[in-house]
């Protein structure tokens, strides 16, 4: 028991260090609501892979959701008040039999839990409602089925810190996830990749939007020959949570990546160049509190 403890304190300590700020357990309690990026699949029924985005961040520092956090979870249906002798399959689209998502699905938990557990980990299944919609749709939101939120990973998780002497990258930024996470997208042509706006500096906005890749129109830097091949190119474009900036725009919510938009990104952390073609805006809120729509 007491080597359990020491064990799990040791563990804590070693995430808390991935972070700024302290980190302590049961910290940061509120309802934590997420946005639905549903992989593609070729069922209709049955759990649902996703990128689930924390909905949503805010700056404040004592804010319990000062923190960017995108997921990879599985999200389960669950039988309604004990009704149905099998779970009905969650009401939203499949992709990529429905190629758009037209509107923003949630998910949230009733009660409030701790964000901390979660980034420490101690936390990795959340059951909520499942609405289509959100306190920051022009519609009403839609309850639409009861589900199980199994965190799998922490893709992305970063502190946002509210002071104002940190500056704004002087190009837009986007980190992106990619629709199909099966292996054989990895030949794939066409990449379908969700872009979450990544948030850095006050005020800054929330934006997460749907875009695709022609991957045969990619390039990279001369430098760099060795990564000029589609095999290097596609290995460096799904990686999820990869930053892409993009230096003809200003990164302020004016210059936001908009349908029908095609405009060329550029890797930050290597020399890949892909002209990305915007689908749709799936959701936006403007810092630092982000409780108005874009």
């Amino acid at each position: 028991m007491i080597l359990q403890s020491l064990f799990i304190t040791i563990l804590i300590s070693i995430i808390n260090a991935q972070y700024p700020v302290p980190i302590p357990p049961g910290g940061r309690m509120a309802v934590h609501g997420w946005l639905i990026l549903p992989w593609d699949t070729n069922v209709t029924d049955g759990p649902i892979q996703g990128w689930f985005s924390h909905h949503v961040p805010e700056f404040w520092t004592d804010s319990p959701h000062n923190f960017q956090i995108i997921l990879n979870g599985l999200l389960t249906p669950l039988s309604c008040f004990n009704t149905e002798s099998t779970p009905k399959p969650i009401p939203i689209p499949y992709p990529p039999q429905d190629n758009l998502l037209q509107y923003e699905f949630t998910i949230t938990p009733p009660p409030q839990f701790s964000l901390n557990d979660l980034l420490l980990e101690r936390l990795t299944e959340l059951k909520g409602v499942i609405y289509n919609g959100s306190f920051d749709t022009s519609y009403q939101r839609i309850p639409l089925a009861l589900g199980t939120l199994t965190v799998r990973e922490l893709t992305t998780a970063v502190y946002l810190n509210e002071s104002k002497v940190i500056p704004s990258y002087p190009e837009l930024r986007y980190l992106s996830y990619p629709r199909d996470m099966s292996p054989s997208a990895d030949t794939k042509p066409f990449q379908h990749m969700y872009f979450a706006h990544e948030i850095h500096s006050v005020p800054d906005f929330d934006h997460i939007i749907h875009g695709s890749i022609d991957i045969a129109k990619c390039h990279c830097d001369i430098n760099f020959p060795l990564l000029c091949n589609t095999k290097r190119l596609l290995q460096e474009i799904r990686t999820p949570g990869i930053e892409w900036a993009f230096p003809t725009l200003t990164n302020d919510l004016e210059n936001r990546l908009l349908p029908p938009m095609v405009i060329k990104g550029r890797v930050t952390s290597g020399p890949v160049l892909c002209p990305i073609t915007i689908l749709e805006s799936i959701h936006c809120t403007i810092g630092p509190d982000f409780n108005k729509n874009c």
